[in-house]
């Protein structure tokens, strides 16, 4: 994953509330956040507050890429799919594809439920 520092004007996702994405996150004034709907409810909620001041766009902001190809043959290897600025294998999110890697070699080989759920058992077994 790259991530290039731009002086361009954020891309608005929802250009009447100021909402933009940068690959990753909403933005909303200068909160954050995973999924737009939550962006978009308290926009709405803010801007209808008495005295409600807009804040600017940032003038400089990061924009996190996508993999690059040989970086996407690596993940196809093990499933691991990017989603919004994550590398996502089973039921965990990763920051680095690193990371997603380790974990996926780690548990190749081993039955879904023990690659998703590590620490619980596979059977309902205490002895795990």
């Amino acid at each position: 994953m790259r991530i290039t520092r731009s002086s361009a004007a954020p891309p608005l996702v929802e250009p009447e509330l100021g909402i933009w994405f940068d690959g990753r996150a909403y933005h909303y004034q200068q909160y954050r956040y995973d999924r737009l709907q939550d962006a978009i409810a308290y926009a709405r909620l803010d801007r209808d507050r008495p005295g409600f001041h807009e804040e600017p766009l940032p003038l400089h902001w990061e924009e996190w890429q996508g993999p690059t190809s040989a970086e996407a043959a690596q993940m196809a290897a093990f499933g691991i799919v990017y989603e919004r600025g994550s590398y996502c294998y089973g039921l965990f999110r990763y920051d680095l594809l690193a990371d997603a890697l380790n974990y996926a070699k780690c548990t190749s080989g081993l039955p879904a439920s023990v690659q998703q759920l590590p620490g619980k058992p596979a059977n309902n077994s205490p002895y795990i």
